[in-house]
């Protein structure tokens, strides 16, 4: 059987001054902007991305809201061989590789799943997000009254860290000169660590959206990994290492992967949307749900159902 590479994230989208979770605008903002098609580019102009096949559905009990994700690009042709002679044969083929996404609407962990090896990523997946949802906010906002305005999106889709991946990401560091967490607004999920909370509490008492906090020489490569872990994709790690041959290198976001391979045969297609998601399972981080995002997606239930099938 052939193999998909899956990639885990945090589909993180808060909004306006006073940080109101995804659902409450799920209606008015993220459902008709992934369904608007809108694009992230210019058609006239390669490469260029959107959203295509959008629905939400019920699997199992549980509402999702999935879709394919195209980078609708071309690849050029130098050379061919006809008639055992290598030929100059250029031309410009179009292709459009995409993924399949899953977002589960109960907790906002979503999966992203590649079809081939060109397939857009997770880091053009939150491009495209912010993109699409800026300019449906606009075009939304200029027929509105000042008084009925919708709230900008504020973006952070962001890897859920596997072990494995910390662990091969650092294999060959010789020494942590820091370690930098970026934290942000979150969706109705709880701070992991005590030290999370505390971070997420003085953001709030000086009315910044986003801090830093910055562990300088740490000597515990091991409690680096276990922090790294713990942020479960509510925190941006950034690191700065030496490497084995004294070379200093920046460790930047994405690094530590959130991927793996999960059979499937042929190209992703809509009708295996409860197997992917059988699969996604298997990694406990997607099944988290904290208390406040039960509380609201129950609240939200009666508009999910009503948009589905449109």
């Amino acid at each position: 059987m052939d193999e998909k590479n899956m990639h885990f994230a945090n589909f993180n989208i808060t909004f306006g001054e006073n940080d109101s979770p995804m659902l409450e605008h799920f209606e008015d903002i993220i459902f008709p902007a992934f369904t608007s098609g809108l694009i992230r580019g210019k058609k006239d102009v390669l490469p260029y991305f959107s959203f295509d096949d959008v629905r939400i559905k019920e699997i199992n009990g549980e509402y999702v809201l999935v879709g394919n994700y195209i980078k609708s690009t071309e690849y050029k042709v130098i050379t061919t061989v006809t008639d055992g002679v290598l030929v100059s044969s250029p031309a410009d083929v179009p292709t459009a590789p995409y993924s399949r996404f899953i977002i589960f609407l109960k907790n906002h962990r979503m999966v992203l799943v590649r079809n081939e090896t060109n397939s857009p990523d997770i880091r053009s997946f939150q491009k495209t997000v912010r993109d699409i949802l800026a300019k449906y906010i606009q075009q939304a906002n200029a027929d509105r009254p000042k008084e009925s305005k919708l709230p900008i999106a504020i973006v952070h889709i962001v890897d859920i860290p596997l072990k494995d991946s910390i662990e091969q990401v650092l294999k060959d560091v010789n020494k942590i000169n820091w370690l930098k967490l970026k934290f942000f607004p979150l969706n109705n999920d709880l701070d992991p660590t005590p030290l999370a909370r505390v971070m997420k509490n003085d953001m709030q008492k000086v009315g910044s959206k986003t801090g830093n906090l910055v562990f300088n020489s740490p000597s515990s490569k091991e409690g680096i990994k276990n922090v790294i872990e713990a942020t479960g994709g509510t925190a941006v790690a950034t690191l700065q290492v030496t490497d084995s041959d004294g070379e200093k290198r920046r460790i930047q976001e994405g690094a530590f992967s959130a991927t793996t391979k999960v059979g499937y045969e042929g190209n992703l297609n809509a009708s295996e949307d409860a197997y992917l998601i059988e699969q996604a399972k298997k990694n406990p981080a997607i099944s988290i749900t904290s208390p406040e995002n039960l509380k609201i997606y129950d609240r939200m239930m009666s508009t999910i159902k009503k948009l589905i099938g449109q």
